[in-house]
């Protein structure tokens, strides 16, 4: 088992999460992710040495997900990886975590949130692309009556005043993304739904619904269905407690999008799926769905519907054969014909 060393540069006398990580970072991260970061800052502060099985065996993750998560905070410059020559992690080391400002040209461009999982790999708005807008640009927009409606709206829904870079970024999402006011309104209510009021939080899910090519309230609200589907079929499968990935993400947009199938017949194939294989594998749900398709399977009542018609009649009882006579000594002789009216009637005349 190869040992794993975590080192800290950030200093004694500040608290041992720096308040720069929940204000900047924590809301936008994947929950997993947050709960990697936090389990190895506490391991660095108490100086114990780790490894990815004891990672792997505290948080139930493979080892693909921990390098995944560690992936991501180097990324945005708050973690140092050390490998060896052969690509091995040897060294964890957690950096100052950057101000506010410098946080906006070093961050992940594709901050992974719930929202925006769907899109994942969107490029995230650059400062430079809002530097783009001079501060005549700017005076000019903000002097629109309905940008200073719109302006007004998100400091209500934020309970705040916004700062320079809040406003410069909700006017590239009209300028630059091309939004109506209606969409970038109903943008800020849903993220502040969300507990995520933060502009990169917001910046994020901007991008993933530019990407997927929304442009109205309506698609929005759509695509958070499509999103909550998502989960629900994760669930289906027993997993919890991370976003769906890309190749996943296709997988399901498929079902829903191109096979138009409701979300209860996924389900079923997904519970066929474990029931059969014992393992929640898309491929496997994937071939049960296509089948259904090409069968032309639109609900669930229809496939049970159908299931039912296709299952082997019994075969009805045959009809029984007439009692064969008894062969004893009884009945091995003629059996007499007796007209009883008659009988009577001789027997009166006999009187």
């Amino acid at each position: 088992m190869n040992p794993l060393f975590v080192h800290t540069n950030q200093t004694k006398n500040t608290t041992i999460l720096q308040n720069q990580f929940i204000d900047q970072y924590m809301a936008s991260a994947n929950g997993e992710y947050v709960k990697l970061y936090l389990y190895l800052l506490r391991c660095a502060q108490a100086g114990e040495e780790i490894s990815f099985a004891a990672i792997s065996d505290l948080l139930d993750h493979t080892e693909k997900d921990i390098k995944r998560a560690l992936a991501y905070w180097e990324k945005l410059g708050l973690l140092r990886l050390t490998k060896s020559e052969t690509g091995w992690i040897t060294d964890i080391t957690f950096l100052d975590i950057p101000s506010r400002e410098n946080s906006m040209r070093e961050a992940d461009p594709s901050s992974v949130s719930i929202a925006s999982a769907a899109s994942s790999s969107a490029p995230s708005v650059q400062e430079t692309e809002i530097k783009k807008m001079t501060p005549e640009k700017l005076a000019f927009l903000q002097s629109k009556e309905e940008i200073q409606q719109l302006l007004f709206i998100a400091e209500q829904y934020l309970g705040k005043t916004l700062d320079p870079l809040e406003i410069s970024t909700i006017l590239y999402f009209y300028d630059g993304l091309h939004f109506s006011l209606d969409l970038i309104e109903y943008l800020i209510e849903y993220c502040v739904s969300k507990g995520c009021g933060n502009y990169r939080y917001m910046e994020s899910v901007a991008l993933s619904w530019a990407k997927e090519g929304i442009s109205t309230v309506s698609d929005a609200k759509q695509s958070m269905q499509y999103m909550r589907n998502y989960y629900s079929i994760l669930k289906a499968f027993g997993i919890r407690g991370r976003n769906p990935v890309q190749s996943e993400i296709d997988y399901m947009a498929r079902w829903m999008k191109e096979y138009n199938f409701p979300l209860d017949l996924i389900i079923e194939a997904c519970n066929r799926t474990i029931e059969r294989i014992h393992q929640p594998k898309f491929s496997y749900t994937e071939k049960i769905l296509s089948d259904w398709q090409a069968n032309g399977i639109k609900s669930l009542e229809q496939l049970k519907a159908t299931e039912e018609q296709s299952k082997p009649k019994r075969p009805s009882a045959a009809p029984q054969a007439p009692a064969a006579s008894s062969n004893n000594r009884f009945n091995n002789f003629h059996q007499r014909q007796y007209d009883f009216d008659q009988l009577e009637k001789q027997l009166l005349n006999a009187d």
